[in-house]
């Protein structure tokens, strides 16, 4: 449970190696998760709600080293698309990005079908993708300080909106914009190094499948108290977001008064070693909170507080098995 005590049933990610980064998941119909790994170009699926579930390796994607985001497909069911990347994580650089399209099996039997879909040109990192329509896409882009519209039949890509609240806060810091909702009437997103949980107003354009949407107005920052922030996910009103702190290990909950704007943050979870991707589903009416966190791992420029209890309340080590699909998968190049 949170500690405001407003989503009672939070679901602890300890499954995956400790040693290991994980950026994106998506929930599945059968229940399980989703995961994908940022340090190796690996897909996994679990029963995120078994601490003693055994991740089962769906696939490992040639032309990358590292994936960096997915998410569903609208209008399919247990299709998703996933933005791989050549990945140095030491030196902070992502290039090659790719997205592919994956078809899996309900049951995990068959190996999931895997087809190339496009290689995103012209981009600083790619560091998500949220789907529009089952066409349109939009891809943030923390070092060129916008989002990309981009069209998965065609291959063509355009930049929807590029903003200042998007750039790094100083030319010390990584990363500036991160994570991207988009939720009724406005898209949401952060910036990682500024701290801040921004929206901007849209609309859709159905008649036009080649846009999807456009921006109607200028972005509006809401709050500038969430420093290293990662994921974000909110409430199906939008009145409640959550994101995390990957280098202090909190849970921040915004509330946002929908017209006006107006927000206010809170800490509503603590001792996560690194969290980096929160998701929030409904279950027969109730929410349930998902947080992913990155263990153990370190790099030269992120050192994490050794105090941090996480390995002892979650058990996990670097000795985690994972279950591997043998079956030859079946990979398609459009």
């Amino acid at each position: 449970m949170l500690d405001d005590g407003s989503i009672e049933d939070v679901v602890l990610v300890t499954q995956l190696p400790s040693d290991s980064w994980f950026e994106g998941f998506a929930a599945r119909p059968n229940g399980k998760i989703l995961a994908a790994r940022l340090d190796e170009p690996e897909l996994y699926t679990f029963q995120a709600e078994d601490p003693d579930a055994t991740p089962q390796l769906l696939h490992s994607f040639e032309e990358a080293n590292g994936l960096i985001n997915i998410c569903p497909i609208p209008g399919t069911h247990d299709e998703y698309l996933v933005l791989s990347g050549v990945v140095d994580l030491a030196l902070i650089e992502f290039e090659q990005f790719i997205v592919w399209r994956v078809t899996l099996d309900p049951e995990d039997i068959k190996p999931p079908t895997v087809t190339k879909i496009t290689q995103v040109h012209d981009t600083g990192f790619c560091i998500g993708i949220v789907p529009v329509t089952d066409r349109i896409v939009l891809i943030p882009d923390s070092f060129k300080n916008c989002i990309w519209r981009l069209d998965i039949e065609s291959g063509k890509s355009s930049i929807l909106i590029a903003d200042d609240s998007m750039k790094v806060a100083s030319d010390a810091d990584f990363f500036g914009l991160n994570r991207l909702r988009i939720a009724d009437d406005f898209i949401w997103f952060t910036n990682t190094s500024m701290g801040i949980l921004c929206r901007v107003p849209i609309e859709r354009v159905p008649d036009d499948p080649e846009v999807g949407l456009r921006t109607s107005g200028p972005v509006s920052i809401l709050t500038n108290d969430i420093p290293h922030c990662d994921g974000l996910t909110c409430t199906k009103d939008q009145t409640a977001f959550f994101t995390c702190s990957y280098t202090d290990g909190f849970i921040w909950k915004v509330t946002v008064e929908p017209t006006s704007g107006k927000a206010s943050t809170a800490v509503v979870m603590k001792n996560l070693a690194c969290p980096t991707a929160v998701e929030l589903i409904y279950v027969d009416g109730k929410p349930k909170l998902y947080v992913v966190c990155c263990g153990e791992i370190e790099m030269n420029w992120f050192v994490q507080d050794s105090q941090n209890p996480w390995s002892e309340i979650a058990n996990i080590n670097d000795s985690v098995a994972v279950t591997v699909v043998t079956s030859e998968e079946r990979v398609e190049t459009v």
